[in-house]
């Protein structure tokens, strides 16, 4: 069990893992924080895993990720507890509210949504981040294209 959660944390979870393709993945800086955020078809996930995370594996449905990390000077990024919210847009200008759910594993701390799509469908999506014990919250919007390779 400890594999597959550690296996989800690094496809999901840290852009540094290079487990997605560059345009899957993003960050983006703040004074004290970084977001960093992924967008995959779920069928990119193992059958396996999208059974122990209760997420649904199909052609039409998208998973986004969303970490957020507190940096301070010299030392290595923090990740740290949020309240995540968001929408994402479709090409016909449809806006539809994201449902995140907090993951922890050990000190790793994220936020997975579902959502569904069309195929290379461009999706614009904002979120709205806010770290708890700060009244800030981190805006950051960016566009994805889907498309499943199964």
């Amino acid at each position: 069990m400890v594999k597959r959660l550690l296996a989800l944390a690094l496809l999901l979870a840290s852009p540094l893992a290079n487990a997605l393709p560059d345009e899957n993945q993003g960050i983006t800086e703040f004074d004290n924080y970084r977001v960093h955020y992924s967008v995959i078809p779920s069928t990119f996930l193992e059958k396996k895993v999208a059974r122990e995370y209760d997420l649904t594996r199909s052609r039409s449905v998208g998973l986004l990720n969303v970490a957020v990390h507190k940096t301070s000077g010299d030392d290595a990024p923090k990740p740290i507890t949020a309240q995540v919210k968001g929408t994402f847009t479709n090409e016909a200008r449809q806006t539809k509210e994201l449902s995140f759910r907090r993951v922890q594993e050990g000190d790793a701390v994220y936020y997975l949504a579902q959502f569904q799509y069309r195929q290379g469908e461009l999706l614009i999506f904002e979120l709205e981040p806010a770290p708890y014990g700060d009244a800030k919250t981190l805006p950051v919007r960016f566009s994805r294209e889907l498309y499943d390779d199964e």
